[in-house]
């Protein structure tokens, strides 16, 4: 996982700087992105002329790969984002999220909360893109106190975009 996210941090600080209409994204994006357990929906809109966008979304997940020292089971979350599109091919999301979550199956009070921040960089062309996303965090519930972690995943995302 850190070999991959190293590898995209990579590719985002070799890509040339966004110049001209060729780098520069659709004025409203609206995006649909899957991966093995989770999915998302997003809208971002450009800011000025440049390549970033501001937007929202909501994500969710069955059981995603984490770290965290309990089950996540079925996080549900909201998240805000700033979008740095660094070339046609290359994007980047950063932004807060908020998410609730279930740490049993079988028990319907027994849920809890994530806060952190959630980041994808991808890398595509045309209205596909893929890469990996993470979200790093605190846990807190009732049974198992507070705890830090990350939660990862990739994701394949096309992208509609409209307007100029």
């Amino acid at each position: 996982m850190r070999r991959l996210l190293g590898i995209s941090m990579i590719l985002l600080a070799l890509a040339p700087p966004a110049a001209g209409a060729q780098a520069t994204a659709a004025r409203d994006q609206l995006s649909l992105a899957v991966g093995i357990v989770a999915g998302e929906v997003t809208y971002a809109r450009r800011v000025g002329a440049g390549p970033l966008s501001v937007g929202a979304g909501a994500w969710g997940a069955w059981e995603p790969p984490n770290s965290f020292g309990r089950s996540i089971f079925e996080p549900l979350g909201i998240e805000l984002f700033a979008r740095y599109r660094a070339a046609p091919w290359l994007h980047a999301d950063m932004g807060p999220t908020l998410a609730r979550y279930q740490w049993a199956d079988d028990c319907s009070d027994c849920s809890g909360t994530f806060a952190g921040v959630r980041s994808a960089v991808l890398v595509g062309h045309g209205i596909l893109f893929a890469g990996p996303e993470v979200a790093a965090g605190w846990a807190s519930d009732d049974r198992y106190g507070s705890e830090f972690g990350v939660i990862w995943g990739a994701q394949v995302r096309v992208v509609i975009g409209w307007g100029r």
